[in-house]
């Protein structure tokens, strides 16, 4: 008996979170949005989704090519423009085109930081502090540094910064930088949600799973780390097993990333959008079985779980 009243206590309290993150806000054609990371991958399609929603979207693109491609694929109410988010000099410059775009009366309502960068599989020894930090300038550095420069325009429209994090800020897969840098934009995501409450501003994370994004492509994983094996000395990489100990991880690894990833990408922009565009929005989204199912579960586990789970043996 008792059980079957707390499955349907749980029951109705997810109806009633469900039917209460429904509505949408009013008047989307006048928000302007800005999204960082729009190249390939869940930037690109968020632009591109929003737009066609309505919403004047203002995309950021790292290359030329893709601010090109982007730009043609996107409604005249919409924009595409160049942003380097580790490189202040260039967040500066599109700020200064971000205001030539939104009328002076309109203020920025949504800022989406989707730009980002995989880290290195391996030992943290094999990686220099300049890799460490090239990972930490576009992930974390860079995020806090476009929240920092665009917040006075986000005050004036009193409107909402969508940080993209991921569900390795919840759990460590060992590697060197990007879980470092996701735990950090988790951090600093719940900081500044508490700080600019009063001015207006929500603040919501993303937490994805694995999909199938240029992150997780086998040759952006595999290749760094192939190439820094080769560079090792043949004492390094005899202390780490030899060619057949490294080959066998690589397998390994690589088998998990494709039971894991998932290629329904259209998971993840959809929770970006209801950041964006619901009346009561949530302040985490995870967003995946894994991560839902496994990821968030083993994230409370006592950390002899974890460490056992993600052993390098």
């Amino acid at each position: 008996m008792i059980l079957y009243i707390f499955i349907g206590v749980c029951l109705l309290i997810w109806l009633v979170e469900f039917l209460f993150r429904i509505p949408k806000i009013s008047n989307l054609s006048n928000k302007y949005v800005l999204i960082t990371g729009c190249d390939s991958g869940f930037g690109n399609e968020l632009a591109i989704q929003l737009d066609g929603k309505g919403i004047h979207v203002i995309a950021s693109c790292l290359t030329e090519k893709a601010r090109n491609e982007l730009g043609s694929s996107l409604s005249q109410r919409s924009s595409a423009i160049l942003m380097n988010v580790a490189d202040h000099g260039s967040v500066q410059e599109a700020l200064n085109k971000v205001r030539e775009i939104i009328p002076k009366s309109e203020g920025l309502w949504g800022l989406v930081n989707n730009a980002g960068i995989g880290g290195y599989g391996g030992a943290m020894e094999w990686w220099s502090r300049d890799e460490y930090k090239r990972v930490l300038d576009v992930n974390l550095f860079g995020l806090i540094d476009v929240t920092k420069v665009f917040t006075p325009m986000l005050k004036q429209g009193r409107g909402r910064i969508v940080n993209v994090a991921s569900i390795c800020g919840r759990v460590v897969i060992p590697e060197a930088g990007y879980c470092i840098s996701k735990f950090g934009v988790e951090c600093f995501s719940d900081e500044i949600r508490v700080q600019l409450k009063a001015f207006g501003i929500s603040v919501c994370i993303i937490e994805p799973g694995f999909f199938k994004t240029a992150i997780a492509d086998d040759g952006n994983v595999f290749a760094p780390v192939r190439a820094k094996w080769a560079e090792l000395s043949p004492e390094t990489r005899h202390e780490f097993g030899g060619q057949e100990a490294f080959e066998s991880k690589i397998a390994k690894v690589s088998k998990s990333l494709d039971s894991l990833a998932s290629r329904n990408t259209g998971k993840v922009v959809n929770a970006m959008e209801h950041a964006l565009t619901a009346k009561y929005p949530k302040k985490r989204y995870s967003v995946g079985y894994d991560a839902k199912l496994y990821f968030i579960p083993l994230s409370y586990m006592p950390s002899v779980v974890t460490d056992f789970l993600f052993r390098d043996d």
